[in-house]
């Protein structure tokens, strides 16, 4: 395996730290970064956190958990390759792992040229860096997401690896945090036309969730959805993502206005505008305020 111009991240999810101490042994000095996770609750915490370019699993994890790990992962992060390992396991299994979403199998204890050319292969399935590659001078992301807030952990994952590789990892820290704020502004205030003050309610009393299954039962809203837009436009050096909702839109000139006294941003509707221009200042809603353009300037 060589080395590359920039870092690859690993997730190992195995309770034997021996398998963890082994990889990160074995691709030390090679521009991969390796992390453990003991389970898949730990896998998927990381997985949210750090957006890890290959994940390598052991299939036995307690109570056969391995292939529904793969199985989770390719559902909510469809981007990122999952390579399975397994001590002797049978071929069905592996099969039916492969069918779940892995891209290759290992065979425990991993042998280091196997784990090269399996990295290899893994890493050639990713989306390369836009900004590198010869001749493109525009791309053009179209996301349409149902309005549920449990698609946005998700949707955020494949926006990130897919349309961000280009940015510095504390562009990528504040995009992640700007996505998340954007994106369930547009879900709960916009499609679901809730307040900010009867979700803060609805937590307080553990009713969240009733709150938006009463919403998404209402046949006016269940069927609206978030439509983003990510545009990479070579010549003008910008990353572009556009989010819009189907709601009503809301008066954000004067939320901006009062966005400009911290104090007061945790009692109004635009903590998430605050946020976000807090961390990107090129920040522009359309005028009836359903629809918001988050450009970031690139080198």
């Amino acid at each position: 395996m060589k080395a590359s111009n920039s870092s690859c991240q690993v997730l190992v999810v195995d309770t034997s730290e021996e398998s963890h101490t082994s990889i990160a042994r074995y691709v030390k000095g090679r521009g991969v970064v390796v992390m453990a996770a003991p389970d898949p609750s730990a896998a998927l915490a990381a997985i949210e956190r750090a957006v890890p370019d290959v994940v390598i699993t052991d299939l036995f994890l307690p109570d056969g958990a391995g292939l529904a790990l793969t199985r989770e992962i390719r559902s909510r992060h469809e981007s990122c390759p999952v390579i399975v390992m397994a001590t002797d396991a049978p071929e069905s299994v592996v099969v039916q792992a492969l069918r779940d979403g892995a891209v290759d199998y290992l065979h425990k204890p991993i042998a280091e040229e196997e784990l090269a050319h399996a990295l290899y292969r893994a890493r050639n399935l990713l989306p390369g860096n836009l900004a590198d590659l010869s001749g493109v001078r525009r791309s053009e992301h179209r996301l349409i997401v149902d309005s549920d807030p449990i698609h946005v952990p998700g949707v955020i994952s494949w926006l990130m690896k897919t349309t961000a590789s280009m940015l510095s990892e504390m562009q990528r820290l504040h995009l992640r945090g700007a996505l998340q704020e954007l994106l369930i502004n547009a879900v709960e205030h916009g499609n679901l036309e809730i307040p900010y003050q009867e979700k803060e309610q609805a937590l307080a009393k553990g009713e969240y969730e009733t709150l938006l299954a009463q919403r998404l039962g209402q046949s006016r809203l269940k069927n609206r959805h978030v439509t983003i837009h990510v545009f990479y436009v070579k010549e003008a050096k910008s990353l572009l993502y556009r989010i819009a909702d189907e709601g009503a839109g809301f008066q954000w000139r004067s939320i901006l206005n009062q966005s400009q006294g911290a104090s007061r941003t945790e009692a109004v509707n635009g903590r998430g505008i605050f946020l976000t221009r807090s961390l990107f200042q090129n920040l522009s809603y359309n005028d009836q305020g359903n629809e918001v353009t988050l450009t970031i300037p690139l080198g």
